[in-house]
């Protein structure tokens, strides 16, 4: 069995590799929001931006301080040894990193509902992982209390009292993450789908791969964890620690990627500027290029077409099924043309 130490060293070199990239993440994050000082941003999402790139580095510091006191201070000196000191779930620095991951937590959770509230724009939609959120704050509140109550030296956190707690807390934010991000990816693949006929829907398509790739991620480090703790592996020490720098890559990959495929014109589908709401033909267009002007020749008289709005309102789709959907909004053809003109003036 490899000992905690060992993992320990392990656990702090990878985490100090992925908390590079989340920095370089975050940069660039900040980079693509604040170039154009004329756009009206969501505080709130950068607000959590800086949160988790803070909580990533506080729990690398923690981290860094309990491989050190437990290797040269204090882990010699406590009644288990080195090994002991790694394994008591009662340790204070133990305790503080577990609650800074759960903080991690909480704000990706809550930020992809609502993400998935953006696109929806109905309460109702994002019930189902508002409720799992609330059950993953339970969870943590109890595994926090446990944490804090149990006696010193006594337990790990694969005891009875810790292992009931941390099966919840992984399965909670698993479930929630997977619903919203669900429910996020299919509102943008409806709206592409049938937007697609309208306007021009590539940028819709990127932030698609880039909401699944960015959920695939952060799901599977969860489940490599769920299912690591359920088997009794050590090697939950290094996955939890990977997990804080992954939560921030995860949450500005989406806005970098967005941001740098699309430019601005996709930030307001994921939520990341405030100038009022994204309505869904708003959001299917991502403010799409504007009408082209066409011109052709037909004999000697030359055409010119200079606007075209459709009107989803009125057309209706040859099975009968109107087009009058939430996803697609507003309503005139017009067109005019030259050679109107010229008979209009006869």
């Amino acid at each position: 069995m490899v000992a905690l130490a060992e993992l320990g060293i392990v656990a702090a070199t990878l985490q100090s590799m992925l908390y590079g990239l989340a920095v370089l993440m975050f940069i660039l994050t900040m980079w693509i929001l604040l170039r154009d000082r004329r756009r009206r941003l969501n505080r709130t999402m950068i607000g959590a931006s800086f949160a988790l790139i803070v909580l990533a580095t506080a729990e690398l510091v923690v981290n860094i301080v309990r491989l050190r006191n437990g290797l040269l201070s204090d882990g010699p000196k406590h009644p288990g040894g080195v090994e002991g000191y790694f394994a008591d779930a009662a340790e204070p620095l133990y305790i503080t990193k577990g609650a800074l991951y759960n903080v991690q937590t909480l704000i990706l959770d809550a930020v992809v509902i609502y993400r998935a509230y953006v696109v929806w724009q109905r309460w109702y939609m994002i019930l189902l992982p508002t409720i799992g959120w609330c059950a993953l704050l339970a969870s943590i509140i109890g595994l926090n209390h446990v944490f804090a109550t149990i006696h010193p030296n006594t337990e790990d956190i694969f005891g009875p009292s810790t292992s009931g707690w941390v099966t919840a807390v992984y399965a909670t934010t698993l479930a929630t993450n997977v619903i919203a991000t669900a429910l996020l990816a299919y509102r943008i693949w409806r709206v592409n789908r049938r937007a697609a006929e309208f306007v021009p829907s590539g940028r819709l398509t990127v932030i698609l791969h880039v909401v699944l790739e960015s959920g695939t991620i952060y799901s599977v480090t969860v489940i490599a964890a769920l299912i690591t703790f359920v088997a009794g592996s050590r090697v939950i020490s290094v996955i939890l620690d990977l997990i804080s720098p992954i939560i921030s890559i995860v949450f500005n990959m989406i806005i970098v990627r967005v941001g740098l495929s699309t430019g601005k014109t996709g930030l307001p589908a994921i939520g990341l500027e405030s100038a009022g709401n994204t309505s869904d033909l708003e959001f299917a267009a991502t403010n799409p290029r504007p009408p082209a002007v066409v011109r052709a020749t037909r004999g000697e008289v030359g055409v010119e077409l200079k606007s075209m709005t459709i009107d989803l309102t009125s057309l209706h789709e040859t099975d009968g099924t109107s087009l009058n959907d939430p996803d697609v909004k507003h309503a005139t053809i017009s067109t005019d043309s030259s050679e109107d003109k010229r008979k209009k003036s006869i």
